[in-house]
């Protein structure tokens, strides 16, 4: 996958999760807000409602006037009027009303709402009305709209980066895997066109010289195959590290397995084995993984030993190191050992197609495993920590 193609994803991603939670958050502050405000309503209502109630309860026999309904606690906020028959104001509190037509129930005028209701008395009827001011009340509405507002826009900003960080590791399988088979195909397209240029040019051979004195053309030719064979397995297991069942592995006996299929290769440039185990060490990974990271650095110390050199191989604590002589690397290279491909020596025409440290670094990194390298005194040394 292209870094913009990767980006792109990454970028519809964060958009449709951020749209999602954004509406769901507004939803969620609209419900609150209208809620909040229906709650208020119904309580201003039931307010105005009881103080009717209580002005009529107060008003038991025929009056003249209304004082008795003084003693009624009223909020500064909410007022009282009372008119007779005659569209008369007998009695008001707190505020005068502004009333143009006699009315039941609730009203809002302006920035009020009024409750109406009527009271008889000695057969005199009277018009009760009950109001309250919602200027301050609508204010802190206001304001709760906004405040519901800015946090819905700060959540949503919050989401919209926490989900651009999280679409990086919804995609990075993904990724992973597009890269891998990009790298694949590039390798193999890369480096095998050598190999069959090779074929190509001894099969020309072969046919100029009419299928006579062909061994070496032959022989050439079957090197060639063996060796893009082997390039397509190690190209293969790069791209499927990881992806096997994993169970927990005893390191030092895996070790001592590797050595004793090595042990051909040992014997035939004599060379000295010294096995420290200091330690135990278990680590859960695939083991065919294990086996080729161990396989891999044990036949790099044999192949580039000298003759009758030696190999340390040392098991302390949650490393492995393992110490070989021979040709030192030199220090600037030692960052490049691990690329695909590399070698040291470019004159060298050793076995191998140069993926060797190349997979030994796609299995550390996979695993999380550090993996180190160093010249130490006479010996090259490569260091494994768990």
């Amino acid at each position: 996958m292209k870094l913009d193609q990767f980006l792109k994803a990454r970028f519809k991603i964060t958009l449709l999760i951020s749209a999602i939670s954004t509406l769901i958050l507004s939803a969620f502050s609209g419900s609150i807000y209208y809620f909040y405000k229906e709650q208020l309503l119904y309580e201003i209502s039931d307010e105005l409602k009881s103080i009717a109630f209580e002005v009529s309860k107060a008003v038991e026999n025929p009056v003249v006037d209304f004082s008795i309904v003084k003693n009624i606690n009223i909020p500064d906020d909410t007022y009282l009027c009372v008119y007779n028959r005659d569209a008369k104001m007998v009695f008001y509190k707190n505020k005068l009303c502004d009333i143009d037509r006699f009315f039941q129930g609730f009203i809002i005028k302006g920035y009020d709402v009024m409750f109406g209701s009527s009271i008889k008395k000695g057969g005199t009827l009277y018009n009760v009305y009950v109001g309250k001011d919602l200027s301050k009340i609508l204010a802190n509405l206001e304001k709760l709209k906004l405040i519901l507002i800015y946090l819905t826009f700060v959540i949503s900003t919050v989401i919209l980066v926490f989900s651009f960080i999280i679409s990086k590791r919804i995609l990075s399988p993904i990724k992973e895997t597009f890269e891998k088979q990009e790298r694949f195909t590039q390798n193999v397209s890369h480096d095998l066109r050598t190999p069959l240029t090779v074929i190509s040019t001894n099969l020309y051979l072969i046919k100029q010289k009419g299928f006579k004195n062909i061994d070496q053309n032959i022989e050439n030719i079957s090197k060639t195959v063996d060796y893009m064979k082997n390039l397509v397995s190690d190209l293969l297991f790069i791209s499927q590290i990881g992806e096997k069942e994993k169970k927990n592995i005893n390191i030092n006996e895996l070790i001592k397995k590797q050595l004793s299929i090595l042990s051909p290769k040992i014997e035939e440039k004599n060379l000295g084995i010294v096995f420290k185990e200091e330690d135990q060490l278990e680590f859960e990974a695939n083991e065919a993984d294990m086996e080729k990271l161990f396989s891999n650095l044990l036949e790099n110390a044999i192949k580039y030993n000298y003759r009758n050199g030696e190999i340390i191989i040392i098991i302390r604590k949650k490393s492995v190191y393992i110490k070989n002589t021979g040709k030192l690397i030199n220090k600037e290279n030692i960052d490049k050992i691990f690329e695909r491909f590399y070698r040291e020596d470019k004159s060298r025409t050793s076995e191998g197609c140069g993926l060797g440290l190349a997979i030994v670094k796609e299995i550390a990194d996979h695993y999380r495993l550090k993996i180190k390298v160093k010249v130490e005194g006479m010996h090259n040394v490569f260091t494994v920590k768990f």
